[in-house]
């Protein structure tokens, strides 16, 4: 009993981490992508969960379409950020994906 405790100082407080309860809206969508994510988690894990969620993915055609996700009207880029770097103690985030359509021409 005693080594367990002992174990269980010593073992990051992974299993007590309150996680983050995360939305993503995507506007053709009539239903939003839920999940709960522990802090750690990236921004890249949540944006490629939503896309699969929402049936969408980078393409290119003969234009190039791109996804991305947006968090209080600014895109995130940096897709290996953590759910705490970007919040911090908050436990709850709504994103939007968004679609960006940049017109293919001629390719070099």
């Amino acid at each position: 009993m005693t080594e367990q405790l002992t174990e269980e100082m010593q073992t990051p407080d992974t299993h007590r981490t309150h996680e983050v309860r995360v939305t993503v809206e995507y506007l053709p969508a009539t239903k939003p992508f839920h999940h709960e994510y522990q802090p750690a988690a990236t921004i890249g894990t949540v944006q490629a969960e939503a896309m699969s969620f929402f049936g969408v993915k980078d393409h290119k055609e003969r234009d190039d379409y791109k996804f991305f996700l947006e968090f209080h009207g600014q895109r995130l880029t940096n897709l290996s950020e953590t759910l705490h770097q970007l919040l911090g103690e908050k436990r709850e985030a709504e994103f939007h994906l968004v679609e960006q359509i940049t017109p293919g021409g001629m390719s070099k």
